[in-house]
């Protein structure tokens, strides 16, 4: 997990130190020292990735390390002399080495280079768990002109008169007057609240849940013990003995935590357990030991995912020709228990409902969202009212895709076009793999024990990455599926859904999202309004505060609109938020045009590192749209034909449409015709 790490210290000629020396540890480059007539160089196993970033009116010998760092010893000449300012900073993990080093050289170049340092900056990755960065600044200003600036100058103490002053001892007072604030706690307390705001930033657009701060575990007010940076010093083993204890200690305390989880799983339990029957109690007994865990909705939720993943492992193993029947035997039993204990608890969490908001309309929320009502209702011992209730089921309603999703695989979910594009690839993959053993994906599906024992180590490991691929792609298309059509049956409750492919419904629900996110009935009267005169959605003050979060000034915990922060959250809102924007006369085009660049390179940059690391991934870029021709798209004629397909109102209304529309062609091709007499009658008929 990312961490936050980031010490300061200085490289002076009072401690013995030299910046030629310390240059070339850090880079790993053979550097000449001028004063000592020596070289230094210290070999490494890994190279480290290093650079320089100069101010603009540096010289052009600045941009060389071997010249940069013996100028600096040339000009600071006194026993006690800094040469240079180091940090080391930990980066995280959770980051690809390019997305590392693009973090880093932004934070170094707005903190650092544009306040007048040079910065020296290497990267080590020696070990893939601890990389990190040494950056050496230097001290001294540039002039305009290229030259070494002053860090302090003189100033004397004057007295009322602007005469000199003497001490007694008959020297002339004066004091130091720093011309930078590079040495200021309150500037090194800056930069490092300015490194953890950057990297949460870069983990917030990545969507990795991990956040660091610089502040201490005391001042964020968490109760745990921190550990210390080991380091290379000579109290390195002892600090490492501690942190052991730490880690110790912490897992300790999770255990006990996960024990008072499972506690707290039971009492959740008993608080549903009344709404039992005494026949369904000794059901839930039993299939508590069958699939051993406690019969709870999270409890469920993690068995499910813990058997999908089990099951494709297993079948990967029983095709290579590991003997896996017992377990096989095992995941079916489990699998029919997991169902047994889904529709008993439905049964539970119906009554529950039923009883603690007798006011919800059930043709109006799904099996799943009243499942996480309950799930929430019982977290927070709260029965929830009114609009909170409201507001609920549409956090729901939002997050349970997401949740979904997350089930049966981490890639974030962008589109059914590319869903569809990734089946396809792996399909093929899979078939020409299959196909140099003249075996077929027919053969495949059935699993028979040993088919893959002829096919080479690499062969199989792609074969099984393709197949858990493939699994994973199955599974996600069919939550798709459910979660379109149970959205759009409520706001079509008269449509055909079946009728209408997967894509058209993926543009309608984006619609429906935005437009009528309580999922209220739509009426095809609706539908044409918003066609004729896209409705605004939210305040131009709505647009200005989302447009400073897609721009990265604000978290999205600080838009107030939770509706806005669901809208932002999904690329195919996203764009009709952008459309809705550029309506807005208090909005330049030219700022929505600045931050959609922004988006468009990052989009560029987590495709290529999601391409890198996930198969088959193919980057999906969406358009610019503007609401009106997007809702002219997602309901053309012939989807509202299937949205409204047993609304009698409305397939009359569409019947006399269509009456008047062949009235009219017929008119004008009375009057062409007409028209047509008359010239050829050279105009006798005027």
């Amino acid at each position: 997990m990312a961490i936050f790490h980031m010490s300061f210290s200085n490289i002076s000629a009072g401690k013995g130190r030299s910046a030629i020396a310390s240059a070339a540890y850090r880079s790993g480059e053979k550097l000449f020292d001028d004063k000592e007539g020596r070289h230094y160089f210290y070999a490494r196993s890994v190279m480290p990735e290093s650079f320089i970033l100069t101010p603009k009116n540096a010289p052009e010998w600045a941009s060389d390390r071997e010249q940069l760092w013996n100028e600096v010893e040339k000009k600071d000449r006194k026993s006690n002399s800094r040469y240079a300012k180091e940090i080391n900073v930990a980066l995280p993990v959770e980051l690809s080495e390019d997305e590392q080093k693009e973090l880093l050289t932004k934070y170094v170049q707005e903190n650092f280079v544009d306040e007048g340092m040079v910065a020296d900056v290497a990267i080590h990755r020696d070990h893939p768990d601890n990389p990190h960065a040494h950056v050496m600044l230097t001290n001294r200003p540039f002039n305009p002109d290229g030259t070494w600036g002053q860090k302090t100058k003189t100033e004397y103490i004057l007295d009322s008169h602007g005469n000199k002053t003497k001490t007694p001892a008959g020297n002339v007072r004066n004091r130091k007057i720093w011309l930078v604030d590079w040495d200021k706690k309150e500037k090194i307390n800056q930069w490092r609240h300015n490194w953890a705001v950057s990297v949460n930033q870069v983990l917030e657009q990545k969507n990795i849940p991990d956040r660091i701060s610089e502040k201490s575990f005391e001042n964020q007010g968490i109760d745990e013990v921190p550990t210390q940076h080991e380091g290379i010093n000579s109290k390195r083993h002892e600090r490492k003995e501690f942190n052991q204890q730490v880690k110790d200690y912490r897992k300790a305390k999770a255990s006990y935590k996960n024990n008072q989880e499972k506690v707290n799983s039971r009492g959740h339990l008993d608080s549903l357990s009344k709404h039992f029957s005494f026949n369904e109690k000794r059901v839930v007994k039993e299939l508590s030991h069958e699939l051993k865990t406690y019969i709870s909705l999270e409890n469920l939720d993690d068995k499910r995912r813990m058997l999908f993943n089990w099951k494709n492992s297993t079948l990967i193993k029983h095709a290579v020709g590991e003997d896996v029947t017992k377990q096989l035997l095992t995941i079916n039993q489990q699998e029919s228990s997991l169902k047994k204990a889904d529709e008993l608890l439905n049964k539970v969490v119906d009554r529950t409902t039923k009883k603690l908001y007798p006011e919800l309309d059930f043709e109006q929320t799904t099996q799943a969202e009243r499942r996480e009502l309950i799930k929430e209702t019982d977290s927070e011992q709260t029965v929830f009212e009114g609009s909170e209730l409201n507001e609920r089921l549409m956090n729901i309603r939002d997050d349970l895709l997401t949740q979904q999703l997350l089930t049966f695989t981490k890639r974030p979910y962008v589109g059914w076009k590319l869903l569809m594009q990734q089946e396809k690839e792996a399909k093929i993959d899979l078939k020409y793999t299959l196909m140099i053993h003249s075996d077929s994906l027919e053969s495949l599906e059935h699993v028979d024990k040993g088919l893959l024992e002829k096919y080479s180590p690499a062969e199989q490991q792609k074969i099984t990455r393709a197949v858990k691929d493939l699994r994973a792609i199955m599974a996600v298309k069919q939550v798709i599926k459910t979660q379109y059509h149970e959205v759009l049956k409520r706001a079509f409750p008269k449509g055909d859904l079946d009728g209408l492919p997967l894509i058209k419904q993926e543009q309608a629900y984006t619609a429906v999202m935005y437009y009528d996110p309580v999922l209220k009935p739509c009426q095809a009267e609706t539908i044409k309004q918003w066609q004729a005169n896209p409705p605004q959605v939210f305040s131009p003050q709505e647009h200005q505060q989302g447009l400073a979060y897609l721009s990265g000034q604000l978290s999205l915990d600080q838009l107030e609109n939770h509706h806005l922060q669901r809208v932002l959250k999904h690329d195919g809102t996203k764009q009709l938020f952008f459309g809705e924007c550029k309506a807005d006369p208090t909005i330049k085009n030219s700022q929505i045009e600045k931050i959609q660049m922004q988006l468009k390179e990052q989009q560029a940059k987590d495709d290529q590192y999601r391409k890198a690391n996930i198969g088959h991934y193919q980057p999906l870029n969406y358009k610019p749209v503007s609401p009106d021709y997007y809702l002219k798209t997602a309901f053309s004629d012939a989807i509202m034909t299937v949205l409204y397909d047993r609304d009698e109102d409305y397939q009359r209304q569409k019947q006399e449409r269509g009456l008047k529309e062949t009235e009219w062609e017929m008119t004008k091709k009375q009057r062409q015709h007409q028209t047509r007499n008359r010239h050829e009658d050279w105009g006798m008929h005027l």
